[in-house]
């Protein structure tokens, strides 16, 4: 096996700003540099050497035809500073948010790369915020510790999915191919000033990751946009060249999620000395087969919802904020899709409960979802 870090796409992109930055800072190195991962890489490749039993073999090269590439490609970055609540108390807290793929491909000179299996994750980086002054400065500094974080997320993932030595399906595949915001949610979250991280990319990648997660299987990358829809760009290495756009394959089994509404209520309780800021977040998510016979191809389509109450001092507006807001409704966004999809995977309806979903009406389309779940493993 060969090891690396790459992009998806162009190094110019705003969407590494962070790690552009970061460096240039701290290697001396641009985007475009082919070494510019190379920490990352011999992170990984140490932390895949020490798990028991080895399942990898690494090499200094790669044979075409005959050996397999575990590559890791980055795809979304952002940051925010909010007050959140640290141990009962609100406290400045920096967050990163990192989202990327890991690739198990194969390459041959006639048909070039292939994908064995892929499998998305999204890291949440959490560090003590200071003063929220500069906060992207801060985030910059942070991103050596947030990589160290992204490449143990790697592996943990790969040590899941690593199953090629026991075959694997070359012809079935799953993919989240679309996320959307309702009008109705898009109108709220300007109104609350934070339409602009909560969008469709976010909610992609973060439901991506939620259903690799919870429902245990591989996942095709994201599908973020046309451009995105049948090509993954990434170069990993000089050595591999050969062809720096990897075929993405037709998916079997589709899903497709709705940020369909959220809301927010304030109440003030004198009794208690607080202000309650009560959240809730709702999402429909779609399952479809491809291959069925009926007219509608979707077989799961389900509402979902969550709702938290955040304890503030009575009055106090210093927590009310955008930032805050983000992440807690990030959060939700998390929890509902984390109850929904591990709920339905155990047939468990105290979980679905947590999502506001009750286990009768799913119930019908469980062994199907679970059926076609089984295929892409």
């Amino acid at each position: 096996m060969w090891t690396g870090f790459g992009l998806n796409g162009g190094a110019a992109q705003a969407r590494y700003d962070l790690t552009r930055e970061f460096v240039q800072q701290t290697r001396k190195l641009n985007l475009t540099d082919s070494k510019v991962f190379t920490p990352e890489s011999k992170l990984t490749a140490s932390l895949l050497a020490q798990q028991k039993p080895p399942l990898v073999q690494f090499k200094n090269s790669v044979e075409f035809g005959e050996d397999m590439l575990v590559g890791f490609a980055h795809d979304f970055e952002t940051t925010v500073g909010a007050r959140v609540e640290k141990d009962g108390e609100n406290a400045n807290t920096l967050l990163i948010f990192m989202s990327g793929v890991g690739l198990v491909m194969s390459f041959s000179q006639s048909t070039g790369w292939r994908i064995v299996s892929s499998f998305p994750f999204m890291l949440r980086f959490e560090r003590p915020g200071g003063d929220l002054k500069n906060v992207r400065a801060k985030a910059v500094g942070f991103m050596g510790e947030a990589y160290k974080g992204y490449a143990n997320a790697f592996v943990h993932f790969l040590g899941r999915f690593n199953k090629w030595d026991q075959g694997f399906s070359s012809n079935y595949f799953a993919r989240l191919t679309k996320a959307s915001i309702h009008p109705d949610a898009q109108a709220k979250l300007a109104s609350y000033k934070i339409d602009q991280i909560l969008n469709p990319e976010l909610l992609g990648f973060s439901s991506s990751s939620a259903i690799c997660d919870n429902l245990n299987i591989p996942l095709l990358p994201f599908q973020e946009n046309d451009a995105l829809a049948k090509r993954y760009a990434v170069k990993f290495n000089d050595d591999l060249a050969a062809q720096n756009e990897i075929a993405i394959p037709d998916a079997d089994l589709k899903f497709e999620v709705v940020l369909r509404d959220l809301d927010k209520k304030i109440i003030h309780s004198t009794q208690r000395g607080v202000t309650i800021i009560r959240r809730t977040l709702v999402i429909r998510f779609f399952a479809i087969d491809e291959y069925a016979n009926e007219k509608d191809k979707r077989f799961l389509n389900v509402l979902a919802a969550s709702t938290h109450e955040d304890r503030t001092p009575l009055n106090s507006t210093e927590d009310d904020t955008p930032e805050r807001d983000l992440v807690f409704f990030d959060r939700l966004l998390s929890r509902t899709l984390t109850n929904l999809l591990s709920g339905m995977a155990k047939r468990d309806a105290q979980t679905l409960a947590q999502a506001e979903v009750r286990l009768d009406a799913v119930a019908p389309a469980i062994p199907r979802l679970l059926e076609l779940c089984a295929k892409t493993r």
